[in-house]
């Protein structure tokens, strides 16, 4: 703990969810250094205001560290932190808002403004948590159908976190845990009201302050474990995301693009494949790239490594678009992907032959941090041929540099298992991060990685309708998130 670390005020916003609001005091009570910090609870009147506020005293008593206030009406969590920050804390202290929902861990608050005081120009700081979106830990998951617990994340973070960078800059913090610096709050004013009662309040702040040279930055070894989505319930949650979306999306066309930038690019090579450094089953997931030509010698390939593959290494073809009819006529019952699914890792990737195409090798470094090559390009020494083969060449070279393993085909059974074999070393974070960033260059200079600055008139069409119509809003989700 550092001794003259800057004071902060913890605004806990309370509304109802009682048993998360008694979770978050009694975590902020073991957690919290009171000779420095002080916590201030703003109870916004919700429909058991009464229960709730005689729960919060018997809780806090007469302690010290606490404030209690109660709104005289229902502000809703936009004008709840406002009141809370511009009107009612007069500390001058850093602020930190802290979703009710939420269950600090021991060391977060050092953590995080021992990161807030590393660099002048980081305005925000958030932590990393179990359910919080760009800073869910992990984000991307081996088995995607599971829930990640509390307990795993809490494992794994505490696994890998010194592995991580301290911070990584992100164009947004997640408003669950949301800690400001003084300055901003000072100079910008806090949340913008047309985002009342809330959604995408904290993104709007940190865009705006970003304009002003200040960053957003996740704090990768503090962790708050968050429930989430307890304050909007039935259709008016979907309707205020996308109503809120729209007007983020006015207001900063090129935010989509940083979202995607910030997936592809920014983050960590240990946080992209964090789940593949402490598996939590004993299943070895494949990745099993097919080249662009599929011949009927690559689909026996495929199908002696499917029938060769036991119960406890599961194998998902991952095919190009323009592959996907004819792969899952090949391979019936077979997991097929184009490209991998969103948010899944895999523990190995294998290029079953040659790539030829920088999206071939860009998808297969987003798969997996181990990589295994069975017949990969021939060098013929003959000019004809070289000029010929000289792209898929210059991809191999690329792959060779990171390569785990690399072998000529004997059958299913040798590769199944070779891929055992490499699903047992050890991951090298170093030589991890190395292929990442080199690859990702690649991706981006030659234009394969593009990441737009404007927003679609039929992306913002696609909201404004949603947003009226919450029924549907989840289909009209998924479908610009495919980037309508």
């Amino acid at each position: 703990m550092s001794a003259d670390r800057r004071a902060v005020t913890i605004v806990v916003p309370v509304y109802d969810d009682l048993p998360g609001l008694e979770r978050c005091i009694g975590a902020l009570l073991e957690t919290v250094d009171f000779a420095r910090d002080r916590v201030l609870l703003a109870n916004d009147v919700g429909p058991n205001v009464d229960t709730v506020e005689a729960r919060i005293l018997e809780l806090v008593g007469d302690h010290d560290g606490f404030e209690y206030v109660r709104n005289a009406e229902n502000l809703g969590f936009v004008g709840n932190c406002n009141r809370a920050v511009l009107e009612l804390d007069h500390t001058g202290n850093d602020v930190l808002l802290l979703n009710s929902d939420t269950v600090p861990m021991p060391g977060f608050l050092d953590e995080m403004t021992a990161v807030l005081g590393s660099e002048d120009t980081i305005g925000v700081v958030c932590a990393r948590s179990d359910n919080a979106t760009i800073a869910s830990y992990p984000f991307a998951r081996r088995n995607p159908r599971a829930t990640v617990a509390p307990r795993r994340t809490r494992e794994l973070h505490g696994r890998t976190k010194y592995l991580l960078p301290r911070y990584t800059v992100s164009p947004v913090a997640m408003g669950f845990c949301f800690l400001i610096r003084r300055e901003m709050v000072d100079r910008f004013g806090l949340f913008d009201e047309v985002f009342s009662p809330g959604y995408g309040e904290e993104n709007d702040f940190c865009l705006r302050i970003n304009e002003h040279g200040f960053t957003a930055v996740l704090a990768n070894r503090a962790l708050v474990l968050h429930t989430g989505s307890t304050s909007f319930s039935g259709d008016r949650g979907p309707s205020l995301r996308l109503a809120h979306e729209r007007i983020l999306l006015e207001r900063y066309p090129f935010y989509g693009g940083a979202l995607a930038l910030f997936l592809a690019r920014y983050r960590d090579a240990v946080d992209v494949f964090a789940d593949a450094f402490l598996p939590d089953d004993d299943v070895v997931r494949v990745a099993l790239h097919l080249p662009a030509e599929v011949t009927d010698e690559v689909v026996a390939r495929v199908r002696s490594t499917l029938a060769a593959a036991p119960d406890d290494v599961v194998v998902t073809v991952i095919v190009a678009k323009s592959q996907i009819r004819a792969a899952r006529q090949a391979f019936p019952g077979a997991g097929i992907a184009v490209g991998g699914r969103a948010r899944q890792i895999f523990d190995v990737a294998v290029a079953l032959g040659a790539l030829t195409t920088f999206a071939q090798l860009s998808a297969l470094n987003a798969n997996a941090p181990r990589w295994v090559l069975v017949d990969p390009v021939s060098h013929d020494v003959r000019w004809s041929q070289a000029v010929v083969n000289h792209r898929a060449s210059a991809i191999d070279r690329i792959l060779r540099r990171f390569e785990n393993q690399s072998t000529s085909w004997h059958g299913g059974d040798d590769l199944v298992r070779l891929v055992r074999t490499t699903a047992g070393t050890e991951i090298d974070p170093a030589a991890l991060r190395a292929r990442w960033h080199s690859v990702s260059d690649i991706a981006e200079a030659t234009g394969l990685l593009v990441h737009r600055a404007t927003v679609s008139v039929r992306r913002l069409t696609a909201l404004t309708f949603g947003a009226r119509n919450p029924r549907i809003a989840a289909r009209l989700r998924a479908v610009i998130g495919r980037g309508a």
